[in-house]
């Protein structure tokens, strides 16, 4: 017989390894889900043209200074 368990706090899993050594099981297996992720990968629209966005700025330029002063007064 084979049982998942999906425990996501390292104490949840002590707790159960407590219980289980009680009952004197004899085959116990933990494997990570760490190990087992996978990223989703999505393939970007190539119909979208980046060079496009070259430029947007060129009649308003912008510094780090503006932009810091126009975020500082935003929050008020």
């Amino acid at each position: 017989m084979k049982v998942t368990l999906e425990i996501t706090d390292f104490e949840e899993m002590e707790k159960f390894l407590s219980l289980f050594r009680t009952m004197k099981l004899e085959n116990i297996k933990i494997i990570s889900s760490k190990e087992d992720f996978e990223p989703e990968i999505v393939k970007g629209n190539k119909s979208l043209n980046p060079k496009e966005l070259f430029g947007i700025w060129k009649d308003t330029p912008r510094n780090i200074e503006d932009i810091r002063a126009k975020s500082w007064h935003r929050n008020k």
